[in-house]
């Protein structure tokens, strides 16, 4: 478990989402509700956004935030496939208009294409795979570093102490927090880092470039206090996994660890990044899979 994961982060977190396929990563359900779990034992609002109305009630209630006065939390019932341009934009952008800030942006949002060679698999199917994985991300990533960059003050929680510190190790540390604009979590997968014999090939092209415009804003926004890092996920057992995956058990044999990841693996890692644990790390691509891609 990473360390950070049950520390105070503070601030807003966004986390974004839509199931209309195998893959299933909003805010609703598995990797997407146990981020937000996360995020929630943290200390921030929420921002949680998916196709499913009922799913993201069921994670509204598991965070208790509709319990807690002090914590408000926003839902958003959208399907990034058939938003209208702008339209995703528009939520992110009201983000601070009505918290005062964003600090922390999950991206999540996934479909796949058909289970044939690329070279088969229809050119209108393809194209909409890359909307959603991937020109629907470059979209989210632009409008959630506008929003991180509107004028907010410092969170006082993610200033590090401890009585074992000295005041020049505080300082350094605090002077490094202090620099912080916000972190962007997208999630690829160990498709966006490898190619696999059998998967959808314009998911794994998707993936690739979603990988790639991680990096590309980790290094023109860095200076500005944005990290963007990506998780790469394996296997993670989640309801969809052994529902749409008929015979997935065959493939726990390619996985050294021995076992299929759990929601929190993935969830405790995207804490990890938002942290200042993380503070250097930039434009990673990070696996999570029990070595099965190695």
């Amino acid at each position: 478990m990473a360390a950070s994961t049950f520390r105070k982060l503070g601030g807003v977190a966004l986390i974004t989402g839509t199931i209309q396929s195998l893959i299933s990563l909003g805010a609703g359900s598995g990797m997407g509700r146990a981020c937000a779990l996360n995020f929630a034992r943290a200390g921030c609002k929420l921002v949680l956004t998916d196709v499913n109305e009922a799913g993201l009630d069921q994670t509204i209630k598991e965070t208790r935030a509709d319990k807690d006065k002090d914590r408000d939390v926003v839902k958003a019932v959208i399907d990034i496939k058939n938003l209208k341009v702008g339209a995703l934009e528009e939520l992110i952008e009201s983000i601070p208009r009505k918290f005062g800030r964003l600090d922390y942006a999950v991206n999540a949002a996934a479909i796949l294409g058909r289970f044939n060679p690329l070279g088969d698999e229809p050119l209108d199917r393809i194209e909409e795979v890359l909307a959603v994985n991937l020109t629907a991300q470059i979209a989210a990533n632009r409008a959630q570093i506008k929003a991180m960059l509107h004028p907010k003050e410092p969170l006082s929680v993610r200033l590090p102490s401890h009585p074992s510190m000295d005041k020049e190790e505080k300082d350094r540390r605090n002077a490094k927090a202090k620099t912080f604009k916000g972190s962007i979590v997208n999630f690829a997968s160990v498709c966006g880092l490898k190619s696999f014999p059998g998967v959808v090939g314009s998911y794994t092209v998707s993936k690739h470039g979603l990988v790639g415009l991680t990096r590309a804003l980790a290094t023109q926004y860095a200076h500005l206090g944005i990290r963007t890092n990506a998780v790469c996920p394996g296997y993670i057992s989640t309801p969809l996994l052994w529902n749409d995956l008929p015979g997935v058990e065959s493939q726990m044999q390619f996985i050294p660890q021995g076992r299929f990841g759990e929601v929190e693996d993935v969830a405790d890692v995207v804490s990890f990044l938002c942290s200042e644990e993380a503070a250097y790390i930039n434009g990673s691509a990070l696996v999570v899979d029990g070595a099965l891609s190695i």
